[in-house]
């Protein structure tokens, strides 16, 4: 069962930063103008401090909590995690089932997906730390991977051909 994650909405603001003084030059002479200054902010957000929250929640020891802190803190920049389900079975101190469980759970929710084996990446709509254009490059990759996921899956499947038998002429 995929859960939809709803969007948050920005909204434009403008603000003025003050007045300025242009020189018309055809005439010469002095204009002052306001100055503003358009901006789009985030719009109804709550903020939450993840670090606490998951520290919370591993507390009350849930073993996919765990597994999923481990693979908060093992991504990069790009939110991309190298690991092995091994790898995250040791570093978070559970099981390789749970692991297994842990990753298809969060598949299938969208939260993240399998680049290939070992590789993960998590839903910049969901979590990024960086600049907006940084985020929206990343999910460009996170979206592509999807198109190339679907490209895989079409040209794994066995080509079939009509074969003609060759006999030899009977002496």
């Amino acid at each position: 069962m995929k859960k939809k994650l709803t969007k948050q909405k920005t909204i434009k603001k403008m603000k003025i930063i003050g007045t300025e003084e242009y020189v018309n030059k055809a005439t010469g002479e002095i204009i002052q103008t306001q100055t503003v200054k358009m901006e789009s902010r985030d719009f109804n957000f709550e903020k939450l401090w993840l670090v606490h929250i998951l520290d919370a929640l591993e507390a009350v020891g849930n073993q996919k909590i765990k597994v999923m802190n481990t693979l908060l803190e093992m991504k990069n920049q790009d939110n991309m995690i190298i690991a092995t389900q091994r790898m995250l079975a040791t570093k978070a101190e559970v099981g390789l089932n749970t692991v297994n469980d842990t990753l298809k759970l969060l598949i299938d929710t969208n939260f993240i997906k399998k680049i290939q084996s070992g590789v993960y990446m998590i839903n910049p709509d969901v979590m990024f730390k960086g600049t907006k254009n940084n985020r929206m490059n990343i999910l460009l990759e996170y979206s592509k991977s999807d198109e190339e996921t679907e490209e895989t899956k079409i040209s794994d499947e066995p080509e079939t051909h009509l074969i003609t038998p060759i006999t030899k002429k009977e002496k």
